[in-house]
Parts: structure tokens; C-alpha cells; sequence
């Protein structure tokens, strides 16, 4: 078993070097970060515009599924209703996107929201050179920053809602939530974060975990991974054999101050690049320090219990010192775990037909 997880890291590992080395070539593929600190200023609040797009893609993903379970039916009269694979496939498609999400272009493309967007060269990641974290200082791509309620946010922070979230969420259906955070984690430490980029953030994680919440109230399959308890309603449910959405999505349902890298600290690959931001951070927030201000514990806590510190660092911004060999054997182990499962589901489904 030791040899075979091995053999599995490497491949990995090569896999990740050709993703990486493919990245700076092309530059397009890329890890996104956000400077949330410069030219800091307050914006409108497009939580009201954001909100209706995700629902209006909600209502047209839903409408696609129904319609290829009434035309690609497989019950021997052409209709499939309420088919849970065709209904997943068409919010993915919708929602999630490879590295770059789809609400974070419609976010950069819209003409109307009030953002915040700050070139590498002005940002205070400008210091940073090619030989220490590769993508960022050969893309220069930094998100925008925007408000969602009272919240500040990059908008890289909706696609790890969605995409990475849908990650976790499949993860969390096969195995468990230990595992999904166990990928989270090593997804941040290699190419959508530290690997690539230098920076190791625990936003990017909270976001990640809330939209876990979000995939899992899809249909309420599975408790709450925040609290273990049943989620009251879902978003869609099988009425008069079609899927139907039963509840509205709003943002202030998932998002919180953890979102916000001026207050849930990075952390950063080495002393260097540490020094190198805490400085421009400095210089941009009048002698000021991550984390900018403070938050109510207490209101964290409620929400994330024991898995807070998973996605929250109130220390300020730090060295990453967690070595990698570690999350990549939980990894592999977790890979092999859903793999034995999928093994026993398909002995199981053989067993009934």
C-alpha cells in the first residue's frame, strides 16, 4: 500500500509541474489572488446584482435538466424525471469554471458594479519576482475587490465558492468532511495558491467550505458540514416529476469577515515574500497590519464550530511552515478511499440488477 500511495505521489507531483509549467508558458492558466489592501476605499454594495444572477442561472440550469430528462429518458419511454446526474452536470456547467470562475468574469465584464482593481504593479505584491512564486509575477493577474453586503471580497473568492466548492462537495458525498477540507487545504498549498503563486490564503478556504454549503442544500442529501444538523429546505426539489426551485439564493447566507484577506491573514511561502507584502502593507494602510480590524469571535464561532481553524488565521500574516508530503499521502489516501467506495457502490448495483 505504501509503495502503491508512493507511486501515486509522484504522478501527482509531475502532474502538478507540467500544470505549473504550463501556466507560465501560456499564462492561461493561472491562479488568481487579490490585494485587498490598496487604494482601500468604500464601495456600493452589489450583493442585490450578484444575487439575481445566481438565481437566474439556478432557474436556466434547472430548465436545461428537466428538458434533457423529458428528451434523453431512460425508462424505456423517453422520459427521465428528476435525474439527479443531469441536474448536477447542468449547475456545473453553469456555475463552475477551470481556475477562473464564471461569476468572477461576469464580475470583471459588468459595466455597472463598483469595484476596486489594483495592478500588480501598484499592489503589494509588486516586490515579488519570477524565481520565487512563478505565476503571479509572470500573469501580474490580480482579482478585483468588491463589497458584498458589508462584506470586501476579491472576486477570485466566487469561484472557489463554486468550483472549489463543488470539489469539497463531492469529496464530502463519497467519503467524508475531513477529507474534503484535506483537499482544500492541499489545493491552496500547491496550484491555486502557495506553489503557484506564494501565498497560502485562509480566505480562499472559508470560501471554499461555504460553498460546500451551498452544493450540499442543492438537494439537502447530506447534514450540514458546519453543524451536523439537517439543512430545513432545499434549493431543488422533484415536484409533479420535474425538478423546481423551492428557495432563493443570497449571499448573506454564506459570506462573512473571514472572507476579506485584511482580516483572515494570508500566509506566504517564506520569510522573503513575507517581509516583502508586510512592508507594502505598510506603506498602503498608513502603518497598519493584517489583520486591519477586528471581528466578533463569538459570531465565528457559532457559525463554524470546531472547524474554524481550518479557514480562519487572526495571527496576522505568517510564514506557511506546513510541509507538503503529508497533505499529498491524505490525499492519495482519500483518492483511494472514493475509489473503493465506487467499487462497492458498482458490487452493490450489479448485486440488485
Amino acid at each position: 500500500m505504501q509503495d502503491e500511495i508512493s507511486i501515486k505521489q509522484c504522478a501527482f507531483i509531475a502532474q502538478l509541474i507540467v500544470i505549473i509549467s504550463f501556466s507560465v508558458i501560456t499564462g492561461k492558466i493561472y491562479a488568481a489572488e487579490v490585494d485587498s489592501f490598496t487604494n482601500r476605499h468604500e464601495l456600493v454594495d452589489s450583493r442585490f446584482v450578484l444575487n439575481r444572477v445566481v438565481n437566474l442561472w439556478l432557474e436556466e440550469a434547472i430548465a436545461a435538466a428537466n428538458k434533457k430528462s423529458i428528451f434523453q429518458g431512460g425508462d424505456g419511454k423517453g422520459v427521465n424525471y428528476c435525474n439527479q446526474e443531469r441536474m448536477f452536470d447542468e449547475l456545473e456547467e453553469k456555475f463552475t469554471g477551470f481556475v477562473i470562475g464564471k461569476l468572477e468574469s461576469f464580475v470583471v465584464e459588468h459595466p455597472d458594479l463598483d469595484m476596486i482593481s489594483v495592478g500588480f504593479e501598484n499592489s503589494i505584491y509588486r516586490d515579488f519576482e519570477f524565481t520565487e512564486p512563478p505565476t503571479i509575477s509572470l500573469t501580474k493577474h490580480l482579482a478585483v475587490l468588491l463589497r458584498v453586503g458589508d462584506i470586501y471580497l476579491g472576486a477570485d473568492k466566487f469561484g472557489h465558492f463554486f468550483t472549489e466548492g463543488y470539489a469539497y462537495y463531492e469529496i464530502y458525498s463519497d467519503v467524508n468532511q475531513c477529507s474534503a477540507l484535506q483537499f482544500g487545504d492541499l489545493s491552496e498549498s500547491t496550484f491555486y495558491g502557495e506553489l503557484a503563486t506564494g501565498i497560502f490564503s485562509y480566505a480562499d478556504l472559508a470560501a471554499n467550505l461555504n460553498g460546500l454549503r451551498f452544493w450540499n442544500s442543492i438537494l439537502a442529501l447530506k447534514k450540514n458540514p458546519l453543524s451536523d444538523a439537517a439543512v430545513t429546505q432545499p434549493y431543488v426539489q422533484c415536484i409533479d416529476n420535474k425538478w423546481q426551485l423551492t428557495k432563493e439564493f443570497d449571499w448573506m447566507q454564506y459570506v462573512d469577515p473571514i472572507w476579506d484577506e485584511s482580516i483572515n491573514c494570508s500566509a506566504f511561502k517564506d520569510d522573503i515574500l513575507l517581509k516583502k507584502v508586510q512592508k507594502r502593507i505598510a506603506q498602503t494602510s498608513r502603518g497598519k497590519s493584517c489583520p486591519m480590524v477586528e471581528v466578533n469571535l463569538k459570531v465565528l464561532e457559532e457559525k463554524y464550530g470546531d472547524l474554524l481553524h481550518h479557514v480562519y488565521n487572526s495571527s496576522g500574516n505568517k510564514v506557511s511552515t506546513e510541509p507538503l508530503e503529508p497533505k499529498f499521502k491524505l490525499y492519495w489516501l482519500t483518492i483511494l478511499e472514493r475509489l473503493k467506495m465506487s467499487h462497492v457502490f458498482i458490487k452493490e448495483s450489479e448485486k440488485k440488477i
